[in-house]
């Protein structure tokens, strides 16, 4: 069972110690390493296709290929309660993190993500990461769950990501989950049919985009009402 670092990872220290000199070691600094790595860990889970509706990355007219219909899905046939996790939120982005210019297309010109967070459930052993899309107003919560998780007890996780969507630093109306589509199809199977027995369907990001119905050939989308 995986436990969190007692002091942010060696890139995280560096970044604190750069600030540090400039923000006369700031609690703030050391907050802002933090931030900038549990950020880091996020991105690396991006796909091209996410990295373009988030985070307004890249040419937007390249994405024709991602515009597809559910029928290239898998088919599914039918105070907060920590559950034992703990919670770390940041809502610090750093300032070098690009956010070019895009031509007009099926996304936004500016990126979407309002907060980064990851979650340790103590108690199914596992990390989630995710991020906090605000459209309009309009909040998601997404969580990856990548090959190392799926066929793993993710009940107790799920509860506490259900819970943290409707505190008020978050107020999310939907929870996104990503489930990697390189797991095993077996474990992949009996996981969309569990998430689907607590509410969960198949989803694109048609509500990010322009309506247009997008997905990715990294992350099989799935989502429920909070």
């Amino acid at each position: 069972m995986p436990s969190p670092p007692l002091s942010p990872p060696l890139s995280a220290r560096h970044t604190s110690a750069a600030k540090l000199s400039t923000q006369s070691h700031s609690g703030r600094a050391r907050r802002g390493g933090a931030a900038y790595t549990i950020t880091g860990e996020c991105e690396r889970l991006f796909c091209e296709t996410l990295r373009t509706v988030f985070l307004g990355e890249g040419n937007s007219a390249r994405q024709d290929s991602l515009v597809t219909g559910m029928q290239n899905h898998h088919q599914l046939s039918t105070g907060i309660n920590d559950y034992g996790v703990d919670i770390r939120r940041y809502t610090d982005r750093p300032s070098d993190l690009p956010s070019p210019e895009m031509d007009d297309g099926y996304v936004d010109q500016k990126g979407l993500v309002s907060d980064w967070l990851e979650m340790w459930d103590y108690v199914g052993g596992n990390r989630f990461r995710g991020f906090v899309a605000d459209k309009d107003g309009e909040k998601a919560m997404c969580v990856f769950f990548d090959q190392s998780m799926v066929g793993g007890d993710l009940k107790a996780g799920l509860m506490a990501l259900l819970e943290l969507c409707e505190v008020p630093e978050f107020s999310c109306s939907r929870l996104i989950v990503c489930l990697d589509r390189h797991t095993d199809s077996r474990a992949m199977d009996a996981l969309t049919k569990d998430l689907g027995w607590i509410g969960f369907q198949l989803a694109t990001l048609n509500g990010f985009t322009h309506g247009d119905e997008i997905t990715s050939d990294q992350w099989l989308f799935m989502d429920m009402e909070v």
